[in-house]
């Protein structure tokens, strides 16, 4: 699902997340499609995974920086209108 040369992608199409009871952890689990020619219905899921909450701030400061870092690149996903 990427340009030639590029490293393979795999859009994300929904996710779930949550506590996970008894653990003091996270539960993170994507759907995503593996071709892009496959209908949004039939995505590919993967297994839940566990973070500690201090992964799951990490994460969201990571991704936050990185949201950034693309708005004022002002380079948009081919992908982003399509779904």
């Amino acid at each position: 699902m990427s340009q030639k040369n590029d490293i393979p992608v795999f859009p994300i199409t929904a996710w779930q997340a949550g506590p996970l009871p008894g653990y003091g952890a996270l539960a993170l689990k994507f759907q995503y499609l593996a071709s892009p020619m496959q209908p949004l219905d039939s995505a590919q899921e993967t297994q839940f995974f566990a973070l500690t909450p201090e992964m799951a701030e990490t994460l969201i400061s990571d991704l936050r920086r990185h949201i950034e870092t693309l708005k004022k690149s002002g380079i948009h996903s081919p992908q982003e209108n399509r779904h």
